[in-house]
């Protein structure tokens, strides 16, 4: 490849060139005692494999800054929201493997509960919000839900008189052990039972005991 030589002057507040070696620079007089060599290329074309098109030397650079650019693009962290999509995936796979007979239970809740606060570092509140509508779109029977459904029924029930009738106690039970939309079934009527006597007991609520009798069970 063909290269043209250029001399350059050595005076820093020159640095003229010119096409020979000289002893005194022609255009500010100073004494070379150095020999500066400028060796200019000319413009490099590479053509394809197919030898059909060729680039100059600023598209090849043109070129080789968008690929640099990519890779670095390629290699940046991922966006604080983009690791909390993936986290959400994964938590929601996590949830969908924990689960059986369609059922979460309240422990099964609080371990998923603590399992998402440490996999995704947000609030408890959100996720919770995230657990319980994993569980919906899976139709899971959210038993944590329901009974703090049922806890305020009993609320509602209760406490004016602090006490719960029959029918009353029925249609609480009623409420949260029927089947919700897609689900298969609501909470289980034991459980749904003990939660009664010990929001009764907890908040001194009497049942009807007897003919006529009322007391705390």
């Amino acid at each position: 490849m063909k290269k043209e030589i250029e001399y350059q002057c050595q005076e820093s507040t020159c640095q003229a060139t010119f096409h020979w070696t000289v002893n005194f620079c022609p255009f500010c007089g100073t004494k070379q005692t150095v020999v500066k060599v400028k060796i200019i290329s000319p413009k490099l074309e590479v053509k394809n494999v197919d030898g059909s098109t060729s680039l100059p030397n600023d598209q090849i650079r043109i070129a080789a800054s968008k690929k640099q650019s990519d890779r670095v693009t390629k290699d940046r962290p991922l966006s604080n929201h983009l690791l909390l999509d993936d986290g959400q995936k994964n938590f929601n796979i996590h949830i969908a493997d924990s689960i059986s007979n369609s059922y979460c239970d309240s422990v099964s809740f609080g371990a998923l509960l603590r399992y998402g606060k440490n996999a995704l570092a947000l609030d408890i509140r959100r996720v919770e919000s995230i657990l319980s509508v994993a569980l919906q779109r899976l139709n899971v029977v959210n038993e944590k839900a329901l009974l703090d459904e049922l806890d305020a029924l009993l609320h509602v029930f209760t406490d004016t008189e602090k006490k719960l009738d029959k029918k009353s106690r029925v249609d609480a039970l009623q409420s949260i052990c029927k089947p919700r939309p897609g689900a298969m079934k609501g909470v289980d009527p034991e459980i749904a039972e003990r939660y009664i006597n010990d929001f009764c007991r907890k908040h001194s609520v009497m049942q009807r005991s007897g003919i006529w009798g009322w007391k705390i069970l």
